[in-house]
């Protein structure tokens, strides 16, 4: 037997245990340490209502936002852009409506505004656990940039001890493929891949100092 049929052989009888994996991880479930200590509360979650800052101070999008590239593509958890914006959101205990709207660069807190965007959110589209709210994934169009045949998108918010808010991003790669083999610039069969589920963190700044 020469070596490449030798490899996949052992590829093959390896298959079972590399399709039993769980999904692949990449980035954290939990804010960034340098963001700071996530807001504690005995019973329940803390209140995420507040009015933030975009773009973000810390985290992905607040040095560089790419022009071929939309932030939080998609809408979820609300339609962002490239300029200054403000980000509301309030919380009652059923229902998280999440608001956006461009504004004049030159304050931060002008009046002189677009009307807002807005998502809203129900009791069933969300669940707190470890002092965070974590948003149902749904299916997510754009599947192709994330290596796989197909995807989901979700969402946590966390409040922080600053006032400020954390965004995760959660997108879950499905129907990906694996080659069983790569040999002499060959690939020798395929295998289906387990998920692989990417993680990014923003840091939304605290425009109302009253909520804090």
């Amino acid at each position: 037997m020469t070596i490449a049929p030798l490899r996949l052989a052992l590829a093959l009888c390896c298959l079972p245990l590399l399709t039993a994996c769980g999904p692949e991880i990449s980035g954290s479930p939990v804010p960034p340490k340098e963001f700071g200590a996530v807001e504690g509360k005995l019973l329940g979650c803390p209140s995420m209502q507040g009015l933030y800052a975009w773009p973000p101070a810390d985290g992905e999008y607040a040095k560089f936002i790419p022009t071929n590239r939309t932030p939080w593509e998609g809408g979820r958890p609300v339609p962002v852009y490239r300029g200054q914006m403000q980000i509301k959101v309030e919380h009652s205990g059923s229902r998280v409506t999440i608001r956006s709207r461009m504004i004049r660069p030159d304050s931060l807190k002008s009046s002189e505004a677009r009307e807002w965007a807005y998502v809203e959110y129900g009791v069933a589209q969300f669940s707190c656990k470890s002092n965070m709210l974590h948003f149902e994934e749904v299916d997510f169009g754009n599947a192709r940039n994330y290596g796989g045949s197909g995807a989901r998108r979700g969402f946590t918010l966390a409040r922080l001890s600053d006032g400020s808010l954390a965004v995760g991003i959660k997108t879950v790669s499905t129907g990906r493929s694996e080659s069983l083999l790569a040999w002499g610039g060959q690939s020798y069969g395929s295998y289906g891949a387990p998920d692989k589920v990417f993680w990014s963190w923003s840091r939304l700044a605290d425009l109302d100092p009253a909520t804090n």
